[in-house]
Order: structure tokens, then sequence, then C-alpha cells
């Protein structure tokens, strides 16, 4: 009987859901609605992710997005919104159509993270009064002025106006400006409110106003450029306090301590105040936890760069009020906290994230952190830890990512992760390693996708040729591990299919390119500063199809560059310095994807493609000491990114193109020393406002030096010049007599002007005692003539001057004494005259060397001695007006000569046809038979062309 109920029950519960379903399919739009929907759907000029395909059928209840009510058949609901959280593949509209208001019963309107040409939120919203939820996040609408009649909507119950995209990661950039916000308060419903990238910084009233809304439980006002003064907890009602749930203050202008009132926030469920400008915690983060905030999940204080002290207050002192406590998520990044990690942290039982990366932490790592058995994410990195990574780590068999990179551990704790059979990503690089990883502690790990394990230097793998792990890695960095694989290329790395980073740098692999390297999937490999040998493989280009990032510098590959380079369209930064490639480069892979070319010292030969290929997208060229020859590359004309470009050491001749200074408007080194480049510097040069190291030096470049030195903005004022991409490269600079290698980051100072071994004539422009942040001036080696600018010493950074073998006279200016920076000074060979001064810095140059070749020059180090001050300068200021004298000699000699040329050559010829009467019939004979030819010539062409045109 029993079973006969259960069964009964079950037909009948059959036969009702039967009758719903039925009666959900017999469900229909109402007519005028479904038009309405499709003249809406109109205004969507693509759909890249065809969500509006399915909006053709008779029944519109049936539509992706679309939501009927199931008896009344109006529509209730429209959900469009971006399926990716990236907002990567949006509908695309220039405004939302005003048909949506025949939607009268509409309560549902979802269009975040779309795309509305930044047009305004319409008014008309202002009447869909049935509305209850409306999200317009991130849908690029014009909102300079916040939309009123939105105010209009009380049944609101969540309203997003959030954009990201108004805001930059300081909250400096805001797009919006609002001060009148009193229409938010008759939102009188409302629980959700998002008003993200928003300017309220002159919104006095905010916190009155968000205090009225009864129901209010989660606000995000992320990237609002709000102030202390407007977040004024004396201004909340208690109510409103506690009933906050939900709360995003970040990326706003909040500084000090962190209020005590968020201790009183009872209903806490997330708080999140990073980047802000935050200084301390009262009784610390401890504190903040354990008296009242029993239900807190999430708390961010990342990225206050000036919250220090005891951020984690003493556990010991606190009273425990809660039972129990559901803390998930702890980030406490990008902070001055500068003190150990507290055992007490090891409490929180259902810690899913904790994040304290970048913040002066050190000491050893608790083992109580062992204990967070719910644990998924730990982040450790770019901080100050000491010795072993515990044993206890073994337990955390939730763990998904473990980061400890950046730090000073030294030990591996025995089975610290062998049992983490969840484990993901495991970065350990950059550490004080020592000790040896086997099979056998990756034997678990099946999951595990990113492995960083570089830069330990005493760390080293056990692995036999013929190991098959059971994971599948994407990321794989063992850069500057040289005990880990010997000579070879470590042979287990043929199983891994799906690699998209792999880095070996500095390994001391001596081996020949890996042709067995196979993966289709990867973008980024570093083989750097090994002695790999041979020949890059032919066919690298279908092995790797989506390489983007290639770096072989430092090694011994020689040949030249395979043709299956082309097939590499995806390329945006290559390193194949410092090897042994030779032949000619190809443009075909030269694409306007490349940021970053690097083709330096190696023996390529040939002309650079002049115009095939396209880098329009390059920042960085460097094609220094090679043997290319021909004129400056037009490839080059359009790469207005560009920041460097070396080209120093090779065989460049021609011009320098006026085009580089008026197109290359973001270049910042312009290297083109020991070439062949010749005529004059262009002026265009100066046109380079950003430009702040320029060697033209060892060229055959004549004429004067521009006179506009002063655009050289980067060279004038104290700026902090940083390049696009953080990569290191040493670049090989000349200065103070010696060629050094300085860093990227070293280079970000070297401000320098070296112009020397030229032909250069004419005096130095007064100009370039403005360039005050200059620390390097090489103009020896050329024909300058005049005096040196009196005002020299300007140029208060000034490191190394050389002006040696000129012609420059006149007295040194006294003012080169308060070079007070200046630690090598060549003055030699020259005219220069009078006394050396003694005066300040100057007193300190004790090499003779620097003034030697000046034989007017006198006083110390020289050991000519000034009997009578200054009593060479007047017989120096005669050799001037001597040399426009002997000008004047020279004039007169050649206008002599040409004349007497002239004379000679024409009395030469004349005279010998008067006398010679055999030359003069010969002569004259030559000329009537020229004449007779030319003649007949002419009228046999004419009577040509007549009988042409009359058979026309």
């Amino acid at each position: 009987m029993k079973k006969l109920s259960f069964l009964l029950c079950v037909l009948s519960m059959m036969v009702l859901l039967q009758f719903s379903l039925s009666r959900v399919s017999a469900v229909t739009c109402i007519q005028k609605e479904r038009e309405a929907l499709l003249q809406f759907k109109r205004g969507f000029w693509w759909d890249p992710s065809h969500r509006l395909a399915s909006w053709n059928g008779t029944n519109c209840c049936n539509w992706y997005g679309v939501g009927c009510n199931q008896t009344t058949r109006h529509v209730i609901k429209i959900d469009l919104r971006s399926n990716r959280l990236d907002y990567s593949s949006p509908l695309f509209n220039n405004s939302i159509d005003s048909s949506l208001l025949e939607l009268k019963h509409l309560n549902y309107l979802d269009l975040s993270g779309n795309y509305f040409n930044y047009t305004q939120i319409p008014h008309f919203l202002g009447s869909m009064v049935e509305l209850t939820y409306l999200n317009l996040s991130n849908a690029f609408f014009n909102a300079k002025v916040l939309p009123r009649h939105l105010g209009n909507l009380t049944k609101l119950v969540v309203l997003d106006l959030s954009n990201s995209y108004g805001y930059s990661i300081s909250g400096v950039e805001l797009k919006q400006l609002n001060r009148d916000i009193e229409w938010i308060s008759h939102l009188s419903s409302l629980h959700f409110f998002g008003l993200s990238g928003t300017n309220l910084s002159e919104a006095s009233n905010l916190m009155q106003v968000l205090s009225s809304l009864p129901f209010l439980s989660s606000l995000i006002l992320r990237g609002c450029g709000l102030q202390n003064n407007q977040f004024s907890f004396r201004s909340m009602n208690s109510s409103f306090l506690s009933r906050i749930q939900y709360l995003d203050l970040s990326v706003n202008h909040f500084d000090g301590p962190i209020p005590k009132a968020f201790h009183n926030m009872t209903s806490l469920k997330f708080l999140d105040l990073s980047d802000n400008q935050f200084t301390s915690i009262d009784g610390g983060v401890s504190s903040f936890i354990f008296r009242n905030n029993c239900i807190l999940k999430t708390l961010d204080l990342s990225y206050n760069y000036d919250l220090g002290g005891d951020v984690f207050g003493s556990y010991e002192n606190e009273s425990m009020s809660c039972s129990r406590y559901d803390l998930q998520v702890l980030n406490l990044p990008g902070t001055s906290i500068q003190i150990k990690i507290p055992n007490w942290l090891g409490k929180f039982k259902n810690l899913r994230s904790l994040s304290l990366s970048r913040s002066h932490i050190y000491g050893s790592i608790p083992a109580s952190l062992g204990n967070l058995s719910s644990l998924e994410n730990l982040y450790l990195s770019s901080n100050a830890l000491t010795g072993a990574i515990p044993t206890t780590f073994g337990k955390l068999l939730n763990l998904r990512k473990l980061i400890l990179g950046w730090n000073r551990l030294e030990e591996l704790g025995e089975e610290c992760f062998i049992q983490l059979e969840n484990l993901e990503v495991l970065d350990i690089s950059h550490n004080l390693l020592k000790g040896v990883l086997a099979e056998a502690h990756f034997a678990n790990l099946s999951r595990l996708n990113t492995l960083l394990i570089g830069d330990n230097e005493h760390l080293s793998l056990d692995m036999k040729s013929n190991w098959i792990p059971t994971f599948q890695l994407k990321y794989f960095y063992a850069s500057s591990c040289t005990d880990c694989f010997g000579s070879e290329f470590p042979q287990w790395l043929r199983t891994q299919k799906a690699l998209v980073t792999l880095g070996l740098s500095k390994t001391s692999i001596s081996s020949d390119f890996p042709i067995w390297l196979r993966a289709r999937s990867l973008t980024a490999l570093d083989l750097s500063h090994n002695q790999i040998v041979g020949p890059i493989p032919t066919s690298i280009g279908d092995q790797m199809p989506n390489l983007k990032y290639l770096y072989l510098n430092g090694n011994l590959i020689n040949d030249s560059l395979p043709l299956s380079l082309c097939k590499l369209k995806n390329l945006t930064e290559v390193d194949l310095s410092s090897n042994e490639f030779s032949g000619m480069v190809q443009g075909c892979w030269l694409t306007s994807n490349l940021t970053i070319l690097d083709l330096s010292s190696n023996n390529f030969s040939g002309t650079f493609p002049y115009s095939h290929g396209n880098l329009s997208g390059i920042q960085r060229l460097f094609l220094g000491n090679n043997s290319f020859e021909g004129s400056m590359p037009r490839i080059l004309k359009n790469s207005k990114d560009m920041e460097i470009l070396d080209l120093e050491g090779n065989k460049f001749s021609g011009n320098i193109p006026t085009w580089v200074g008026n197109n290359l408007e973001n270049l910042k080194c312009l290297m083109l020393r020991d070439n062949l480049f010749n005529g004059t510097i262009p002026s265009s040069l100066c046109n380079l406002t950003s430009l702040f190291n320029l060697d033209l030096a060892r060229n055959q470049l004549e004429g004067p030096i521009p006179q506009n030195l002063r655009n050289f903005n980067a060279m004038t004022e104290q700026a902090y010049v940083i390049f696009s991409h953080p990569r290191e490269k040493s670049i090989r600079q000349s200065i103070k007599s010696n060629d050094l290698y300085y860093s990227m980051k070293q280079l970000e100072v070297m401000v320098k002007i070296d112009l020397s071994q030229n032909y250069l004539v004419g005096s130095i422009p007064s100009e370039i005692t403005k360039l005050k942040e200059l620390i390097g001036l090489n103009l020896s080696h050329n024909n300058l003539t005049g005096t040196i600018p009196a005002e020299i010493g300007e140029i208060e950074s000034l490191e190394s001057l050389d002006l040696s073998f000129n012609q420059l006279f006149g007295p040194i200016p006294r003012s080169i004494s308060r070079l007070n920076s200046l630690g090598d000074l060549k003055l030699s060979h020259n005219n220069l005259s009078g006394e050396i001064p003694q005066e300040g810095h100057l007193s300190t140059f004790n090499e003779a060397s620097s003034f030697d070749g000046n034989p007017y020059l006198c006083g110390d180090p020289l050991p000519k001695k000034c009997t009578t001050k200054n009593s060479f300068e007047p017989r120096f200021r005669h050799i001037e007006n001597q040399d426009e004298e002997e000008d004047k000699w020279e004039k007169w000699l050649f206008y002599v000569m040409i004349i007497l040329g002239y004379t000679v050559g024409f009395w030469g010829v004349v005279g010998a046809l008067i006398f010679k009467r055999s030359w003069r019939y010969a002569y004259f004979k030559f000329a009537d038979e020229t004449k007779d030819k030319i003649h007949t010539t002419i009228q046999w062409s004419v009577e040509r062309l007549k009988r042409f045109f009359l058979r026309k």
C-alpha cells in the first residue's frame, strides 16, 4: 500500500511538471512588445558574440536574454550583459532606443559590459518606473553629470552605474564631476548601489544622502576621488553602519589612520580599502577582526604603501567576542608592515587566500600557517623572509597557489609540497634555496601548470632523461639554475605540450638548439646567456607559430636567420644579440607588432631592409656592432613610438635624414657613432624634446652644430626618464674616455651629447649651456673655432667635458670652476690663452694633460708660469684678425687664378687657329660638315612626318 501511495505521488508530480512545462512553452510574447524589442535590436551595429542571433522568431520569450511573465506574457527582463569578465566581446550601439518604453512591465535591465559610444544615459529610463534592477556598469556611457532622472525609479533594488574606465589606478584621472547627488535619496528601496569611476570629490553631502537609504547594504565607490572629509562617520546614523554588508572604497584619496568606526560595522562581510594612503589601523588587524567583525569574509588593505606600524596587532590582548570567524580573504600586499608574520594567523580555519607580498615582512614563516586547512592561495613573495619552507605546508591539501619568490629562504622543508595534489602554481624563484629537487617531489603534483624555480644558485634538479612528469606545464622558469640540467637541454621537456613560457637563461646549457622543441602554444622562449651552438632550426616558424617573445642573446648561435621566421607574425620582442649570426636580414618578419628588436654584436651584413617590412610599432632597435651598410633605413620613417635607435659600429652612410627629427618624436636615445654618415647635422634633430642621449661620434659629419639645442627638454630639466619596458639590456656608452656598459635603468640618467671625431666647424652654440642636466659633453677632434661659452658653468650636472683637438681660442671661462661634479676635463690641443682658473673645483685638476697643446695657456698645472697676468691674452687677440687678413689674400689670389686660367684657355685655342693654317682649315671643315649633317637629318625627318600625317 505504501508503495502504491508513493507511485501515485510520483505520477502526480510528473503530471504537474508536464503541465507546467506545457504552459511555459505555450507562453508567447505580446506582438507590440516583440516589435519594440526588434526596434531595440536594430540599434546594435555589431554583435561579435552573436547574442542577438536568436532574436528573429515569433516568440520573443524564447530569445536570448529576454524573460516574460508566465501569466501575463509581458516582457519583464532583458539581460544582455557581456558574458566575459574582461568585456572582450561587447555589443556595440550608439544609444538605447526609446522603443523600450513599450515594455511597461520591464523590471530587470542589464546592459553592462557593452559599448554605447559615450552617449548620454537616456532620460526616458527615468520613466520606466517598474524597474527594480538596472545595471549599466562599464557600458561606456558619457555620464559627465549623473542622470538625475533615475531618481524617479523608486522601486530600484539594484542600481549599478560603475565604470572601470573612468579612473586610473591612482584614482586621479576621473572623467566625471558631480556635485548634486540629492536625487539618490529618492531611491528608498535600494539595496545595492555601484558608482565606481564617478568623480564625487565635490559631493559634500555624500554620506548624508547615502545614510538616508533605509535598506542599503552594498555600496561600491571605487575610484571616486573621495577624501576623508567626505566620508565622515559622524554624519552617518548607527543603523547605516550596522546595516552595510559590502563596502568598496578602494582607489580613493583617504589618508591617515583607518577610522575606528569600521569596528562598529558588525554586519560587514566585505571591506576593500585598497589603493589609498592609510597609515595605520587602531589595534591592528587582530583588533579589527576579533572584537566585533565576526562575519567578515574579505578584508583588503593592499597597496596602502604607508600603512605600517603594528598592522597585525596582538592576538593575546584581544577578547574574542565571536564563537567563530568567517574570514576567507586577507590582502595586505604593497604595505609597510615591517614585522614578522604572527602565529595567530593560523587560527583562521576558513581562510582561503592570504596575500602579504611586498609588505616588508621578515623572519621565518611560522609553522602555524600549516593549520590553515582551507587555504587555496598563499602569496608571500617579495619580502625578506628567511629560514626554511615549513614542512607543515604539506598539510595544506587545498592549496592551489604557493608564491614564495623573491625572498631569502634557504631550505626546502622535507615533503613541504609533495602531498599537495591540488597545487597548480609553485613559485620558489629568486631565493637562496639549496638542495635537490627530485622526481619524487613532483610525483603527486598532477595539476601543476606553473613551476618557477630560477635564481636559486645552489638548487639543483635530479631528473632522469626518461622521466615523464604527471603534469603538463604552461610556465617553466629555471633561469640561473646552473646545476639543474648540466650541459644538455632537459629531455623531459619533450613531454610538455602545453608550454606557454619557457625560461632557461644562464643555465650553462652548451648543446645545439633543440630541434625537438615543438610547442605550438609557446609565446615566450628565453634561452639567453648560455653556450648554445649551431643554427636556429629552419622550421622554427612551424614549431612555434605563436611565439611573441624570443630571447637567444649571449650564445654561440651561428649561420643566417631561417626564412621560417617570416611565419612568426606575432613576434613582439626579439633579442638575438651577442651571437655569431651572419648574412642579410629579411624584412618579411619585421612586422608592426615588434616593439623591441636587438640584433647587435653579430656578423650581419648588407643593407637592413629599406622598405620591405613594417616597424611602425618599434620602440627599441639595436643594430650596433655589425656590418650593415647603406643609408638610414626608410622602414623606420613611421616608427613614431621609437625610444632607442642604436646603429653604432656599422657602415651606414649618407646624410642623417630630416625625418629622424620630424617623425621619431618619442626618441630618447640616438646612437649613430662609428659609421660613415656625412653631410650636416640636421637641425630637425632639435625637435626631439625627449632626447637625452645623442651620440654621433666617429662619422664624417661636417658643418656647424645646430643652434636650437635648448629644445632638448629632457636635458634642460630634471625628469624621470622611464622606458616602456623593464627588460635589462647593457648598452655601451663612451664617457670619461672609457667605453662603459650601462643597464637600461642606469641609462635613464645618462644624459649625454657626443659629437666627437667628425669635421664640424663654427663655434660652440651658447645654447648648449641651457642643458643643465647634461652629464657628458664631448666635442673633441673637430674643427671648432671661437671661444668656450662663458656660461659653461651653468651646466650644473656636468661630469665629463672634452673639447680637445679643436681650434678654440680665448681664455678658459672662470664659470667652469663652478662645475662641482666635473671629474673629467680635456681642453688640450686648442689655442686657448691666459691663466688657467684655480677657483673652486677646477683647482683639483692636477693633470697637465688636460691643458696640453695650448701654447698661450699658463699657470698650474702647466709648467709655464704666468709672469704677468693675462700677458698672453693681448698677443692672442690679434690671431683672429690675422686669420681675417689671410682670408682676404686667399680670396684675391683665387680671383687672379680664375682670370688667368680663363685667359690662357681662351687664347690657347683661338691663338692656335689664327697662327696654324692647317688646324684652322680642319676646324672649319669639321664645322661645315657637322652643319650639313644636321640640316639633312632635320629635312629628312620633316618629310617622314608629312608622309605619315598624309596617310592618316
